[in-house]
């Protein structure tokens, strides 16, 4: 069920009703939120329900280990690590992995296909796993006490807005939510429906037209067409993958504004950015700033010199986090890469790229600079 589908109008219309006039108490709208959003997730397959259901009692219990016996807090720390990562990596990694095993053994004539198991990728595992993860690191941290109700902790792992494709949201930011009655007023639900009207715009009369009518064609097909038309189709994807996910973030925050709960920002106009390191400010907010929170800090992040290591680790994983391949790791780390030099240049008081006498050319020359970095190393996470 997609959101630009007339069976999600349904859907949601129901949903909307139900949680706004018929049913009057906090907690009975709350459980229809669940059921609903179960259902939902059930309508791609029956059986990420089961999925998604282990994953929650596990975190569950988990952040009220973390929360409750600090001595070892931090082993079931690790331990809630472990257990969020080892289901994303057999499900989203499995495969890359034994592909990449048996290209090793080949040449001792062995085999690793005997390991091979045919896994379906659950619909938004990378989302919700990252969401139990920030539940439990922030407990840890002390950031955020366990959900004093279980079925409060599974509908914010599981709310259907934000499920399939994001913004990742963190529970210090939603949980709170969940303990008043959200109703919108007669300006959110307009301003929601707005929202989400402009993500379906987005979405099917621009992001879809340009894939089906210019970047696919090319990229499928690029002999067939002049150097001319590559160039466009590749700027095209930069554009087509903006308007597709940030019609998607739209849509799911018009949705759940509707509902009467705030979802993050998850872009500030990426292409303005005049260097790569603010387009990773801008770009898929919620998940970037997962990464430097959790993974660049924790790793020390500008502490002991060990700056540009923390760096491309972080951007190494944010690579690898888009998809089992190794064009995913090249782009992360070519991404690294760059965020490393400009750092390295701003430290010694020089532009990475170059400048202008002219303060306002100066931001535009920035401006199409990066965009067009943006756009190359985009080829290599197509390809």
């Amino acid at each position: 069920m997609i959101f630009t589908s007339f069976a999600f109008i349904g859907f949601f219309a129901l949903v909307l009703t139900s949680t706004r006039w018929v049913f009057k108490s906090n907690r009975a709208a709350k459980m229809v939120l669940l059921a609903a959003s179960y259902y939902f997730y059930g309508c791609w397959d029956y059986r990420f329900c089961l999925l998604m259901l282990v994953m929650t009692l596990g975190n569950a219990v988990l952040g009220r280990r973390i929360a409750h016996c600090r001595i070892h807090a931090k082993v079931w720390m690790w331990a809630s690590v472990g257990f969020n990562l080892s289901i994303l990596g057999a499900f989203k990694y499995f495969g890359f992995f034994i592909e990449n095993l048996n290209t090793l053994l080949e040449p001792l004539g062995l085999s690793a296909h005997a390991l091979m198991i045919e896994w379906i990728l659950p619909v938004g595992i990378s989302f919700y796993t990252f969401q139990c993860l920030s539940y439990c690191l922030d407990i840890y941290r002390g950031d955020l006490k366990p959900a004093r109700s279980f079925w409060d902790f599974a509908l914010f792992v599981s709310f259907f807005p934000q499920l399939v494709a994001g913004p990742i949201v963190r529970a210090k930011d939603f949980l709170p939510q969940l303990e008043r009655r959200a109703i919108a007023s007669d300006q959110a639900l307009m301003d929601g429906a707005l929202l989400f009207l402009k993500g379906v715009i987005k979405k099917v009369l621009l992001a879809d037209l340009l894939a089906k009518h210019w970047v696919d064609p090319a990229f499928q097909q690029p002999e067939l067409f002049s150097s001319g038309f590559i160039w466009m189709a590749v700027i095209g994807y930069s554009l087509q993958i903006y308007l597709d996910f940030s019609a998607y973030t739209d849509m799911a925050r018009g949705v759940a504004k509707m509902l009467g709960y705030q979802l993050p920002v998850n872009f500030r106009r990426p292409y303005q950015a005049q260097s790569i390191s603010e387009f990773w400010q801008r770009w898929h907010i919620s998940m970037s700033s997962f990464f430097r929170d959790y993974l660049f800090f924790g790793l020390g992040g500008s502490r002991n010199h060990r700056t540009y290591r923390n760096l491309m680790i972080t951007f190494i994983a944010i690579g690898v986090w888009h998809g089992a391949g190794w064009n995913f790791i090249l782009y992360g780390a070519l991404h690294g890469a760059l965020v490393c030099y400009e750092r390295y240049c701003r430290e010694h008081d020089r532009s990475p790229y170059g400048s202008l006498p002219s303060p306002w050319l100066n931001r535009l020359y920035l401006t199409v600079w990066v965009f067009l970095l943006v756009v190359l190393l985009r080829v290599i996470f197509r390809a």
